[in-house]
Order: C-alpha cells, then sequence, then structure tokens
C-alpha cells in the first residue's frame, strides 16, 4: 500500500473485506500507525470508528497494530527470530465453566499460523477437573512455537458414548483465545501476563472471577531460528514514513470539515494508551 501511494499522489488504495469492519479496520489501522499518522492502535481505531464504524474488533487485533506501532516508533522494535517453549498456561482464579460454576476442566490447542501444533486433549476422565478453591488452573504444554501463534482454551465435557467434546460458546470459541507473535516477547521473559480485557472470545462474563487473568510461562531461546519466507520487515524500510503520502479526508463533526494530521491527533490525544500484556 505504502509502495503503491508513494509512486504517485494520484494513486488510491480500496481496502475491502468481508464486512467491511474488522479485517479492513486491522489493516487501515495499521497502515495509518505504519505511516506514522497515529502512535497508539487505540488512536488509529478512534479515527476508524469515527469516519467509518466501530469496528468491532478483538484485543489481539489491537495487540497487533501494536506491533506496527513498535516498529515505526522513535525507537524502534524489531521482531526477533528466536523460538520460545511455553512450559504451561496458567489461569488464576480459576474461571467457572462448569454446570455448577464451580470450577473447569480445560484444554488447549495451539496453532502456529494456520498449522495446530500442539493439543492437550485426552480422554475425558484423564483431564484434570479444577475447582474455585484450587485458586487457579494450570495446563501443562511443553511446547516450542516462533511467529504467530494461536491459544484456544476449552472446557470439556462428556457425551453419550464417552466421546470429548468441547464446551463452546455462542461464538464458537471455548472460554476463550490468545494470539500473539513471538518475535515481540521480550528475550528474557520468563512470564507473559494477560488481563481479561486482553483476551478474545470471552464467554459471558460471570464466568470469569474478578481479577482473572492468565498467564503463559515461557522461555525464549537463544539462538535465532530464521523462518522458510523472509518476514515483511527485513525487506521493509522505515525511512522517510510521513503521513503525508495519506492525503486529506473529508471529515464531519468536531473535526471539522478537513482531517488535517494536527486535528486527527488532537482528538486521538484524548485517548489513553491502551493496557498490553505485561511479561516478567
Amino acid at each position: 500500500m505504502h509502495s503503491w501511494l508513494r509512486q504517485d499522489h494520484r494513486n488510491v488504495c480500496v481496502v475491502h473485506c468481508m464486512d467491511g469492519k474488522a479485517a479492513s479496520a486491522v489493516a487501515v489501522c495499521a497502515f495509518l500507525c505504519f505511516c506514522r499518522l497515529f502512535s497508539t492502535a487505540e488512536a488509529a481505531v478512534y479515527m476508524f470508528s469515527m469516519k467509518r464504524c466501530p469496528p468491532g474488533i478483538w484485543p489481539s487485533h489491537k495487540r497487533y497494530i501494536e506491533y506496527v506501532c513498535d516498529m515505526v516508533a522513535e525507537e524502534p522494535i524489531t521482531p526477533h527470530s528466536k523460538p520460545m517453549l511455553v512450559k504451561a498456561v496458567v489461569m488464576t482464579p480459576v474461571p467457572l465453566f462448569s454446570k455448577q460454576r464451580s470450577g473447569c476442566r480445560p484444554f488447549c490447542e495451539v496453532y502456529v499460523g494456520d498449522e495446530r501444533v500442539a493439543t492437550t486433549s485426552q480422554e475425558y476422565d484423564r483431564m484434570r477437573e479444577f475447582r474455585s478453591e484450587d485458586g487457579k488452573a494450570v495446563i501443562p504444554l511443553g511446547t516450542t512455537v516462533q511467529g504467530d501463534v494461536l491459544l484456544i482454551i476449552y472446557h470439556a465435557r462428556s457425551t453419550l458414548g464417552g466421546r470429548l467434546q468441547a464446551k463452546v460458546s455462542a461464538t464458537g470459541r471455548g472460554m476463550f483465545q490468545i494470539q500473539f507473535h513471538t518475535g515481540f516477547v521480550p528475550r528474557n521473559a520468563t512470564t507473559v501476563k494477560f488481563a481479561k480485557y486482553d483476551l478474545d472470545a470471552c464467554d459471558i462474563q460471570e464466568k470469569y472471577p474478578d481479577l482473572f487473568q492468565v498467564s503463559l510461562d515461557v522461555e525464549v531461546e537463544p539462538k535465532d531460528r530464521p523462518s522458510r519466507v523472509a518476514p515483511p520487515w527485513d525487506s521493509t524500510s522505515m525511512r522517510g514514513l510521513n503521513p503525508k503520502i495519506l492525503g486529506s479526508f473529508p471529515l464531519s463533526g468536531d473535526l471539522g470539515q478537513s482531517c488535517t494530521r494536527e486535528k486527527l491527533l488532537l482528538a486521538a490525544g484524548r485517548l489513553s494508551p491502551p493496557a498490553l500484556p505485561s511479561w516478567e
């Protein structure tokens, strides 16, 4: 998109997707941040909501927009190429997904890209049930991942015939899911923490106790492992990025009839930066 717009000031980019919201919003907001019009995902999403419609994106979508902000910041963060061992998923306190709302029987699926690389699913009786008095629920993993990672956590229940079935919420996503890129996890991190508002596809809020959070026990390997396909940031120059390439956009409301960079930043300044996952 940036190369196309840079070729000729008359060039125009048209962004579309199936519903014109979530996927388009992530692409557009990430591009606005890439061009340094905004320095936070929250500000870019606010502009999209004002101009188009509320995008209905998930926390992980904002996380990836923040990755773009990090890469083009004054002190840029370049993702590393080190694999990461995910030792365990720890949920604190225990989420309440059983019929009695007393605990859960969780299992986890791990995806790297579109490929499922691990699952802890097994026979129903062999999976541990955690109760609220346990204080936390731990899913041992011991899985090495690299790149775009998706963790989906399910609550298991038995069915007729003894087969295992995931207790899926109305969204069909289980208890919740988390998406992140290993290249942005600090090399010395041992824990990556996600608050409840950092999780995707959550069920009804009553199933998650107050101060619910998810921690990943991790270990970043010391040696790089280059991917088969070179990541886009290896061949993309971050020099000379400027919001002027975006042109101008007519807006209504309190920003007036012309959408200058100064007016957009003034509106975006009303927002505070979003909370990001923490690492230790």
